[in-house]
């Protein structure tokens, strides 16, 4: 992805605006992503190139719609986008009573989750300190672009690591196609640096943590049992989304989060959402 041109440089031509206009007032329902599906060509969600769309009411970011289903998804249809999930969060924030929100975003993609945190803050009044870890380098520079567009940069520390069980290089199987499919693999061509949660938050001189989002496709058993047993309990999120659609059951996240003391407070289609009791 080329980060040159400047926000706004790549925007939607005013057919493509339509189209994704029409397509942000579907209903999410079998109906309308079937018809969600026939806006993407219009939209120009096939034309493999990205797009300067503002998202969630108030920031800025460079979509992707071509090779990554999460940026698809908030290019076309964002009320389709995890909508348990955010409600959630953004409940989160708006009962938090500190003026800023603390938000660890562990395999952060395109940054959408930590913009969306963001754009909850903004509206409650209150600042948000975020950690995203991302290992793709190529998912990293999309993060890094949308996070400097929405004028963030202050707000956010980008860490360029794989969340894991210990510190120490791993091999990581990019996949071009679904950039949100990539994944640790011990047959993958990029070597990355497996750094453990309570090793990046000591980096990031952090003492809290609101909320945490980790969806590192079937890693997340190992790294958050690292994590159970080496953070101090104050340092444990009072909110975890945890993406558990590609655990082992051997290795369950969720069973490890709800022995750890984390009540469910919704298990969606792809995610545990737990609170800390």
């Amino acid at each position: 992805m080329s980060g040159e041109e400047p926000f706004g440089a790549l925007a939607p031509s005013p057919m493509q605006e339509r189209a994704r206009r029409l397509a942000h007032r579907l209903p999410h329902t079998y109906f309308g992503r079937k018809a969600a599906s026939l806006l993407l060509g219009p939209a120009g969600g096939r034309q493999g190139r990205p797009f300067d769309v503002e998202i969630f009411g108030s920031q800025r970011a460079r979509l992707s719609p071509d090779d990554n289903i999460c940026e698809k998804r908030v290019y076309l249809t964002p009320q389709h986008w995890d909508p348990e999930e955010r409600r959630v969060l953004a409940r989160a924030i708006e009962e938090h009573r500190d003026p800023v929100f603390h938000f660890l975003d562990i395999g952060a993609n395109a940054g959408l989750y930590t913009l969306f945190a963001r754009a909850c803050a903004m509206q409650r009044g209150r600042a948000l300190e975020a950690i995203c870890v991302e290992p793709d380098p190529e998912m990293r520079a999309r993060l890094a672009f949308n996070v400097e567009a929405s004028g963030a940069g202050g707000e956010v520390r980008l860490l360029p690591y794989a969340a894991t069980a210990a510190d120490g290089p791993l091999r990581f199987a990019v996949n071009v196609k679904s950039r949100g499919l990539s994944h640790l693999d011990e047959a993958g061509g990029l070597i990355v640096e497996g750094r453990t949660i309570v090793s990046m938050l000591a980096e990031s001189a952090a003492r809290r943590i609101d909320a945490m989002k980790i969806d590192i496709e079937g890693s997340e058993h190992p790294a958050l049992k690292a994590f159970f047993s080496e953070a101090p309990r104050a340092l444990w999120p009072r909110l975890i989304l945890c993406e558990t659609s590609h655990e082992d059951p051997a290795r369950s996240a969720k069973e490890l989060m709800l022995t750890a003391g984390y009540a469910e407070a919704l298990q969606t289609k792809r995610n545990f959402i737990g609170t800390l009791g």
